[in-house]
């Protein structure tokens, strides 16, 4: 191929003249063509066609000799380089080679399972479907490959999918007719993709079908010629069809999004569209309506913000500077139109919620200064009033928000219309006010309650909350009210529920907004903040009480209301605030008490991880008489609502402000819940480890203690093993021990003492005396055996050692082996997962052979254990396995170990770590007391505990037939005195 990519540029310059170098100077003889030079060039292009056939031969020559063999390559590059070579040819030498015999080839690797080679295919498509006089010769091919082109637009690469769309626009083009409605209708969904290339060009695509041929741009003189009124209407009318007809999507921001490069012009055009939205003859629908003013809101937004909607991101770091002065002159361009438009706009629909609320969010792509440039306050007077009268007719949160945010924007003191934003706040917040305290006060007055006098206390209650949300209410002293109705709610149970929500809402600001003044005051004054700091305290605490007495009502959401905001409350208030300079507002730090914490955590249990079968969905639904669809969506909305719970409390674990070992109740849940809340128990257990990780691996081990007792009081011990309940705490205990990752040097010790609790754990419950059942708490080796792959060598002969010791004045009875213990030192016996207990730093290929270990000499011996010595950071490698017991063969450099007189007592040092306070425990006493004190004593001399713990792990070659014999009485006990056998590598 490279040779004829060589030959093709040779013929391209055959028959030009190059210019001659810039210091050789042009004769005036030579400035035109002689007769001589025409002739010369007619001679070279009769020689060329004379030999074109012996050049044509000689390519077929290489296709048949080089593609038809290298095109279908084992190299995925080589397949792509072919492929690419051929479209080449077909473009440059289309009579010879655009042909269906040489077509095929591209169409066969159209399958090809490597991106680059489709992506290479795609690409020389459309370098021939792109020459309009080429496409008649590609219809036969187009019949044979089209339906796996079209397919392709939905290929897992995007970049691939994005040149498909590409190749198929060209194809609508260039050939009509060939693209039916239904290959179409199956490219519109991708208009809504997630990933905007993609979108971007699916847009193209509908935009040429369907726009293009009633709504083209035309030019005139190199400029765009503004378009007629009934085109650009005509435009909008097939927009809106498409969106409302297709179904597709619920949000038109996402289509906007899509035609925004190919069709952007048409879509800036905010004068057709308001006067669509304006004039009263349209007769347009109410889901026309309401598509017509998300389109225009998502144009503005578009147009002023460049930001593309959520779940999209374009992949660009920034805007050029055309490209922000262009958004500087949009912005200018739509606020100047739209300024006069917006309170007509909100006069016409201020009745219907759902157009209201995105016509109010308009204002955040205004430029505000234009009120005062452009002299249009007439109209800022307008919108207020507007804004006034939708607050008070809707209570919905969604046009309250929207209204209170756009009041907001308005009240900027930047402003020089601030003076009039500032008084229709206070206007309208003092209008709500008096109505909160009149309605107030006939509520606690009577001891009957009226529907209507409930409704409008909380109609009132909601506006004040979400005004409170984004503007400082504090002025209007809300609080005291606030709580005094609260307290009536727990005391007497008389309030509705529609009631205490908004009121906990607004409390709960209350405090914010009072912290929030507190921090900006200057920490030098003391006095007039340390008043403060007292009153907020109280409040603060006050509230918490409040709070957590809603935890136990009846109602759903106002308990799920009080945990949100109790959460927030005391992670705000948690040692964090003081962090950045602000050791003022120490006092505000506030614990929770126990009861406290114990409440919160059983609300999680009780209202958080719960089965699907708990939800009472199918009540829910028949009574409330919902569809599929509405059903799906409930329960959506409820799982997004207990992971909010669930996120709120496991901040607090991280943050300090409860007890970590809390956390237990939370990983217990991982492997049942993993579907549901598997990702935020991951990134909670990924920080607390973070934070302190031997504390994380004991917590780890409470979980599967709490899960093993509770198996054990519902079950008892008889079958345990056998449950399905504990199959699913064996999968949690493996997904545990895989949350420790590759980093099983760092891991060692924190596993060791895992083990070392596990067995304690396990051994805790004696059977009575006489009796040879084993204990109740035994199976628990059986979850402790799927961390055993993590252990080192040496460390798997500890636990062994261990595990013999403590099973000594355990009566066990002959013949009759028990399962946990058996299974328990089959996973730490010495040749189980050498791969993995090999302290090596770097990994080992999970496909190695694994061979007999050559028997080194004993320089090597001496010359490795003064390197281990050396370097305590890299692990020596096992020296022995069980094949010398086997083979009963005296072990190489046994009389080395001998000739170490205290090897004995190194290696009771090392285990004497692992067990330290079990002595105590299980009162064991035995002849070989008198060497642990020896060793207690010794141990003592060691500058840190991590010196001890690097001399336990290094010191196990010392002594290795010792542990070995141990790990065989270990497995004798198992097997009933029975003799083992170990495997051989």
């Amino acid at each position: 191929s490279y040779s004829v990519s060589q030959a093709r540029v040779h013929w391209h310059d055959l028959g030009s003249l190059q210019p001659l170098p810039s210091r050789f100077k042009r004769f005036s003889c030579l400035s035109l063509l002689s007769s001589w030079d025409y002739r010369h060039r007619a001679q070279l292009i009769f020689h060329l066609q004379e030999h074109q056939v012996e050049i044509e031969a000689m390519m077929n020559a290489l296709f048949r000799g080089v593609f038809v063999h290298r095109y279908r390559d084992v190299l995925p590059e080589i397949r792509a380089i072919c492929i690419e070579e051929i479209g080449c040819w077909m473009q440059s030498y289309s009579t010879s080679f655009l042909t269906d015999s040489y077509l095929k080839y591209i169409g066969w690797t159209l399958h090809d399972k490597h991106r680059e080679v489709r992506l290479k295919c795609l690409k020389a498509l459309k370098g021939l479907y792109g020459n309009r006089d080429l496409t008649t010769r590609l219809e036969l091919f187009t019949s044979r490959f089209k339906d796996r082109l079209v397919s392709m637009v939905m290929d897992r690469e995007y970049d691939v999918a994005v040149e498909a769309v590409r190749l198929l626009i060209l194809i609508l083009k260039n050939m009509e007719g060939v693209l039916t409605d239904t290959d179409c209708e199956s490219i519109y969904p991708i208009v809504y993709a997630s990933n905007r290339s993609l979108a971007s060009a699916a847009g193209e695509f509908l935009y040429w079908k369907l726009f293009y041929p009633e709504c083209e741009i035309r030019t005139m003189g190199g400029r765009e010629r503004r378009q007629s009124p009934g085109a650009q209407r005509t435009f909008f009318q097939l927009l809106l069809s498409f969106f409302v007809e297709s179904e597709l999507h619920d949000h038109a921001a996402y289509l906007v999004d899509s035609l925004w490069d190919c069709a952007g012009a048409q879509l800036k055009d905010w004068e057709s569209l308001t006067s669509l939205l304006l004039e009263k003859d349209q007769n347009l629908g109410d889901v026309q309506e309401s598509t017509l003013i998300e389109i225009l809101v998502s144009s503005a937004r578009q147009a002023s913000e460049g930001h593309p909607p959520v779940g999209r991101v374009t992949g660009r770091k920034g805007l050029t500077s055309k490209e922000r002065k262009t958004q500087v002159d949009d912005r200018v361009k739509l606020t100047e139109h739209l300024i006069p438009l917006l309170p007509q706009l909100l006069a016409k629909f201020s009745a219907d919620a759902e157009k209201v609320s995105p016509l109010l969010q308009l204002l955040t792509c205004f430029d505000l200064h234009i009120y005062c440039t452009g002299r249009l306050e007439k109209y800022l007077e307008l919108l207020l009033q507007q804004l006034q009268e939708v607050v008070v007719k809707h209570t919905e949160p969604a046009v309250l928000e929207a209204g209170a945010h756009a009041l907001y924007l308005l009240c900027n003191p930047e402003f020089t219309f601030f003076s009039r934003a500032d008084f229709a706040r206070s206007q309208l917040v003092d209008l709500l006010t008096d109505r909160f305290q009149q309605e107030l006060e006939e509520l606690l007055q009577s001891s009957f309650l009226d529907e209507d006098e409930v409704y409008n206390l909380a109609t009132t209650l909601k506006r004040l909350s979400a005004f409170y949300n984004a503007h400082d209410l504090t002025r209007w002293e809300l609080y005291e009210p606030c709580c005094q109705l609260l307290r009536k709610a727990v005391d007497t149970g008389e309030v509705p529920r529609q009631v205490i929500l908004p009121t906990l809402t607004l409390v709960y600001f209350s405090i914010l907004w009072t912290l929030t003044h507190i921090s900006k005051s200057d920490a030098s004054q003391p006095l007039c903040p340390q008043k403060q700091l007292s009153s907020l305290r109280e409040r603060m605490v006050a509230f918490c009480e409040l709070c957590q007495s809603c935890l136990s009502v009846a109602d759903t959401e106002i308990r799920e209301q009080a945990f949100v905001l109790l959460s927030d409350l005391l992670l705000i208030f948690s040692p964090q605030m003081i962090v950045g300079g602000r050791d003022f507002l120490r006092p505000l730090v506030f614990f929770p008490e126990s009861t406290l914490q114990s409440e919160l955590a059983s609300f999680l249990m009780d209202h958080v991880f719960i089965q699907p079968g708990d939800l009472g969905s199918g009540a829910v639904t028949l009574y409330l008489g919902l569809s599929d669809s509405q059903e799906d969506h409930l329960q959506i909305e409820r799982l997004h609502q207990r992971r909010r719970l669930l996120a709120g409390f496991c901040k607090l674990l991280l943050y300090g402000v409860l007890e970590m070992d809390a956390a237990s109740d939370v990983f217990k849940h991982y492997n049942k819940f993993y579907n549901d809340y598997g990702d935020i128990i991951k990134e909670t257990l990924t920080r607390a480890r973070q934070i302190d990780r031997s504390h994380c691996s004991r917590i780890l081990l409470l979980s599967l203690k709490q899960l093993y007792t509770e198996l054990l009081q519902e079950h008892g011990p008889q079958g345990l093993n056998e449950l399905p309940a504990f199959i699913e705490m064996r999968d949690l205990a493996r997904r545990f021990a895989l949350s420790f990752g590759p980093q099983q040097l760092q891991n060692r010790d924190l596993v060791i003492i895992l083990h070392k609790e596990g067995i304690k754990f396990s051994l805790s419950e004696l059977p009575p005396a006489g009796s040879s059942d084993q204990p109740p708490n035994l199976a628990f080796l059986e979850l402790l055996s799927e961390f055993s792959p993590r252990l080192f060598h040496q460390d798997k002969q500890l636990l062994l050692s261990y595990l013999e010791k403590c099973l000594k004045h355990i009566s066990q009875a002959p013949g009759h082996p028990w399962g946990p213990v058996t299974a328990y030192c089959h996973s730490l016996s010495p040749v189980e997962n050498t791969a993995e207990t090999s302290p090596q730093v770097l990994p080992r290929s999970k496909k190695r052979r694994i061979e007999g270990p050559a028997k080194p000499n004993r320089e090597e011996i001496s010359s490795s254990q003064e390197e281990s010595l050396q370097l305590n950071s890299i692990l020596p490698t096992p020296t022995l396995t069980s094949t010398a017991v086997k083979s009963r063969q005296p072990p190489w450099g046994l009389e080395e170990m001998e000739e170490e007189d205290d090897s004995e007592l190194d290696f009771a040092q090392g285990l004497n770590l692992i067990e330290e306070d079990e002595e105590k425990e299980l009162e064991i006493q035995d002849e070989s007391s008198e060497e642990w004190q020896d060793t207690n004593m010794q141990a003592s001399t060691y500058s840190s505990p991590s010196e001890r713990r690097l001399d336990l792990l290094d010191s196990t070659e010392l002594d290795i037939e010792v542990s070995v014999t141990r790990a065989g009485g270990i497995m004798s006990l198992g097997n009933a005195g029975r003799q083992p056998t170990y495997p051989s590598n």
